[in-house]
């Protein structure tokens, strides 16, 4: 557990966590309250403060505003009360960034030790070391105190863009187990052919996440003569061109698209769907998607990359396809679809990996972070 600080005021520690607002929808509300709730068993004091907001359209002047009254809200809270870490959910995007960047100069010179933790990364930032953009995005990073990241992927871009190593820490997301069982009334409840395997997609509707390829590589099985249905459950940009995709391809009959369901029915669709088929081509490090399916016992088709490739093995976890390739996609799906005991095999597996990311396990690694933080700042200041 944490160190006590002695602090007149209390010994124990604070940790002020910024969060996305109630309504945002993704990954991080998800993965973050369990979080949470696992520290506040350990004994840790934990408040949480609006840091990112739903992705609402809004005008580039709101967003500035909106940033400058969340960087002195903090201010004026870690002002008045004491917090020994501020762990910060965020993104390394450019909206993100320029978010960050304004809050971690505002916040600069405290007591309290910055933690940003980011939730998927835009590699192309970090090639841009010798533009403006380039140079603030260091600025910002020397004054943090640790940056956590999802995958070894990420950290070796970060190393290689001259970040401090040892400001770098690969996190995890924490993941509760799954007590869903198997609803033999699903498919009635859902309106869905209980004959047939059912393949979940599950996400955010964006051109990154290959929905346009699972549908494409649909229309290739399909026609070489297996039935299923397709479950597309999420919503966003893509959905347009994917139902167009479907309409063209005249499959009508095998996909359903769901649109978005809370996290009590999303994990009714893992629970009775017989893989996920998720070919994602970049984004978050860590896709809850994926590792709600691992929770889950669910067989995984995706792609080798980020925190996938760190935790999954082919074929004891997954099965492994190159982005942007249906017709590889088709053919593992066909596979898998074909091999019973694998499905099985594969489905045990990942119950088994999925304690790793117990929230006590998360937690317990999260600690031993903050504590080489409190550690380290403890030193300077002896120091100066």
């Amino acid at each position: 557990m944490l160190q006590p600080l002695g602090n007149k005021e209390s010994n124990r520690v604070r940790v002020l966590v910024g969060m996305p607002t109630k309504e945002a929808r993704g990954g991080i509300n998800a993965c973050e309250m369990p979080f949470i709730e696992a520290l506040k068993r350990y004994g840790i004091e934990v408040s949480e403060e609006i840091y990112s907001y739903d992705d609402k359209p809004a005008h580039p002047a709101q967003r500035v505003a909106r940033v400058l009254r969340t960087a002195r809200r903090l201010r004026r809270r870690i002002r008045a009360e004491r917090f020994d870490i501020i762990h910060l959910n965020t993104s390394f995007d450019l909206k993100a960034i320029l978010r960050d960047v304004t809050v971690v100069f505002l916040l600069g010179g405290g007591q309290a030790r910055i933690f940003l933790k980011f939730h998927g990364s835009d590699a192309h930032l970090l090639q841009k070391r010798h533009s403006l953009l380039g140079l603030v995005i260091h600025r910002m990073l020397a004054r943090v105190d640790g940056v956590g990241i999802l995958s070894s992927e990420e950290r070796d871009r970060f190393v290689r863009a001259r970040v401090t190593q040892t400001k770098l820490f690969i996190v995890k997301n924490a993941v509760e187990e799954s007590r869903v069982e198997r609803d033999p009334e699903f498919a009635k409840r859902w309106k869905i052919d209980a004959e047939f395997p059912a393949l979940l997609f599950i996400s955010r509707f964006i051109p990154a996440k290959g929905l346009i390829d699972v549908i494409r590589a649909c229309r290739i099985v399909r026609d070489s003569g297996h039935q299923f249905t397709l479950l597309c459950v999420g919503d966003g940009p893509a959905r347009r061109e994917a139902e167009e995709e479907v309409s063209r391809a005249e499959l009508q009959s095998n996909v359903r698209f769901l649109g978005f369901l809370d996290e009590k029915q999303a994990n009714e669709f893992y629970a009775n769907s017989s893989m996920l088929v998720f070919p994602t081509y970049h984004g978050e490090g860590f896709s809850m998607a994926i590792f709600q399916s691992v929770a889950a016992g669910l067989p995984i088709i995706t792609t080798r990359i980020r925190a996938a490739a760190d935790y999954l093995n082919e074929p004891a976890n997954c099965l492994w396809v190159a982005p942007r390739s249906p017709a590889m996609l088709a053919e593992k799906i066909t596979y898998l679809l074909n091999d019973t005991k694998l499905r099985e095999a594969m489905g045990q597996n990942n119950r088994r990996l999925a304690a790793e990311f117990a929230p006590e396990v998360v937690v317990s690694e999260y600690i031993a972070i903050y504590n080489q933080l409190i550690e380290r700042s403890s030193q300077r200041r002896a120091e100066e």
